[in-house]
């Protein structure tokens, strides 16, 4: 009975029961109504999407093996997006971004208003994709918790140093385009917002990426009192494969959406990706949205560095450090205002997950989130865990040499991250037997407060407990001499090391006398 539609479905992909309908009555001679009453009475391999709706309840038909392919995402974007519907801009944008994000930047990339009237927000179409078995919720080392395309059980494993690559790279992006903003005087020099404020960026009803009070000339409007009105600008990055149209197209919904609000002022739209498609790039200029690429705002170099970042650092994260590579992208980011503390810190996690991996338990995860009911959570920055032995919990800040910890830092880690961390771990069904330690590795010196909180804090904890270490800059450098790895250590002395630049034969010869 269903032979037809299989072979239908196997020959277009998954499509519309009314699609399907069609197909039947062209190839296979059937009349009309036969072919609606094969559809509706179809079983066997073929599967109906439940809880998602169409037109002229029209069905999503695919068959069982189809399900989570690249052919039954794109069919039922595509299907979805014709309808204009709110489901398919939340698919479409996961789909651009490797059908993983950050569930803190859902509402961002949905295309969804976070609150509006007649409008689904980000948490009920999240909500109804999750009841249709097409989106759920995963814990990703490194990111927390993500809002991911429904696939295979472990598929995002091998995404999830990728995913944290790039966010590490927009991230600096982001820091590229406000620092852009401010030095043009486009925006109000302190009250740039980006997504990793405590608060999402936000214009009228929707959030971005970064976004910003604009006071210039033919942005501002008068309000009843005569008073002036900023306009604004809102902006959201993507680094990963092209742009697509149907990429692009959550990102438009909410720039036109946002047009359509009475008390919102004018608002410069800006995408930025790496690149577009053809046909991406015209319609954004179609609907006065501009479409723009790190070279053509920042130039080649540093659009080069941006390019490299991603699988620089996704290497780091497989233990593979490149201190050349590492070299160039703090020559050419260096002129990002704050990329290179972003830089030297992200460098000086993954130089301390591999120390730890070659000197502490090969089994190491990095950015593991610990939670305690009712105190809050906390991140180990590397954890390394030896088997049925114990767990070492390293806190690490990869400042200049030339800097100093602040005592406040110091001081949450000792009082805050330690405890929640500690009863997290008791907690654990595999770790609560094992031995504890929480190390601080800093390659800046810590105050004399600090260094004094540490020894009372020290001697103050129970062995049966915890224990905890501190390794300072010369500490670590002298770790990676014994572990005899030249990666590690050129990469360790060239970005956290203080090299005096030797005396010309000058200066030699006047001092000698």
């Amino acid at each position: 009975m269903a032979e037809p539609i299989e072979e239908t479905l196997r020959d277009v992909g998954p499509a519309l029961s009314n699609e399907v309908t069609t197909y039947l009555v062209e190839q296979f001679g059937m009349t009309p109504a036969a072919a609606r009453k094969r559809v509706s009475r179809v079983g066997g391999e073929v599967r109906r999407l439940a809880g998602i709706t169409f037109p002229r309840k029209a069905r999503f038909l695919y068959l069982q093996q189809q399900f989570g392919s690249p052919w039954f995402w794109g069919r039922l974007i595509e299907a979805l997006l014709e309808e204009r519907s709110a489901y398919g801009y939340a698919l479409a944008a996961l789909r651009q971004r490797g059908g993983i994000v950050p569930a803190r930047q859902f509402a961002i990339v949905c295309g969804a208003p976070v609150k509006q009237t007649k409008q689904l927000s980000p948490d009920t179409i999240y909500m109804r994709l999750n009841e249709a078995g097409l989106l759920c919720k995963i814990p990703v080392s490194g990111v927390g918790e993500c809002v991911a395309l429904t696939q295979g059980q472990n598929h995002y494993e091998t995404q999830a140093a990728l995913m944290q690559a790039r966010l590490i790279t927009e991230d600096i992006l982001l820091t590229a385009v406000k620092d852009w903003l401010k030095k043009l005087g486009i925006v109000s020099y302190g009250k740039v917002a980006v997504r990793s404020d405590d608060a999402l960026p936000k214009v009228g009803t929707f959030v971005w990426d970064l976004s910003a009070p604009c006071y210039l000339g033919h942005m501002v409007r008068q309000t009843a009192a005569g008073k002036p009105k900023p306009g604004f600008v809102a902006c959201d990055v993507f680094i990963g494969e092209d742009m697509t149209v149907a990429g692009a197209m959550p990102f438009l919904r909410k720039c036109v959406t946002l047009r359509s609000l009475k008390n919102v002022g004018p608002c410069m739209q800006v995408l930025v990706a790496d690149r577009f498609d053809r046909d991406a790039f015209k319609l954004l200029k179609q609907y006065g949205v501009i479409p723009a690429t790190p070279e053509n705002l920042f130039g080649e170099e540093v659009a080069k560095g941006l390019s490299q970042l991603t699988s620089v650092l996704h290497n780091a994260a497989l233990a593979v450090i490149d201190p050349q590579a590492f070299d160039e992208l703090f020559s050419r980011l260096g002129k990002i205002e704050g990329a290179a503390i972003q830089l030297r810190g992200t460098l000086f996690e993954f130089l301390a997950a591999d120390i730890a991996r070659k000197s502490i338990a090969p089994d190491v995860k990095m950015n593991r989130l610990f939670k305690q009911a009712g105190k809050g959570e906390a991140e180990g920055d590397v954890v390394a865990v030896r088997e049925h032995q114990s767990i070492t919990v390293i806190e690490c800040k990869g400042y200049s040499p030339r800097a100093t910890i602040p005592d406040e830092l110091f001081e949450r880690w000792l009082h805050h991250n330690v405890p929640i961390c500690y009863n997290a771990i008791r907690e654990h069904p595999d770790w609560k037997k094992l031995d504890v330690r929480f190390e601080f590795w800093t390659t800046a010196p810590l105050t004399e407060k600090s260094m004094a909180l540490f020894v009372a804090a020290q001697k103050a904890v129970k062995p049966s407990r915890y224990s905890l270490g501190l390794q300072l800059g010369a500490d670590v450098r002298a770790i990676c001499k014994k572990l005899k790895d030249p990666s590690l250590l050129v990469a360790f002395e060239n970005h956290f090391m203080i090299v005096e630049a030797p005396l010309s034969p000058a200066k030699q010869k006047k001092l000698a006398f």
